[in-house]
């Protein structure tokens, strides 16, 4: 049984599961108050569930779980759309996965330049899509 804590968080993979969807749930009622617990929540459901499918030997599970977290936030973070505080919250916290793919990508072959290509398309979305500015 692996339980995953992650900022506060504790969450077992079978929670997981439950509150896992894979799409950042965009729309709250007030989101500059709402916006760091659903970010945070999505990731840690992702990283919860890639933790508990590496411990099972499903590696390619692993990666699209982790890889999945980290499109959606920069899909989020590129898009007008979704409120301003979410795509702050979205760029704030982008670090968890990709910190989760590089310690990923360490354990395959070829795995740094899979790594660098992802680390870099972080950095442009996030230079040009600065939800800050």
């Amino acid at each position: 049984m692996v339980i995953v804590t992650l900022k506060g968080f504790a969450m077992h993979p079978h929670q997981a599961v439950s509150s896992y969807s894979p799409k950042l749930a965009t729309h709250c009622k007030r989101p500059q108050l709402e916006a760091p617990m659903v970010v945070a929540q999505f990731i840690d459901a992702g990283i919860t569930l890639a933790k508990w499918y590496g411990c099972n030997k499903c590696m390619l599970l692993q990666e699209l779980y982790l890889k999945r977290t980290f499109d959606e936030l920069l899909h989020n973070i590129a898009d007008p759309l979704v409120h301003q505080a979410l795509r702050q919250q979205c760029q704030d916290q982008l670090y968890k996965p990709l910190l989760a793919l590089k310690r990923y990508y360490k354990s395959i072959p070829h795995g740094r330049s899979r790594f660098l290509k992802i680390e870099h398309e972080a950095r442009v979305i996030s230079h040009i899509f600065n939800p800050y500015s």
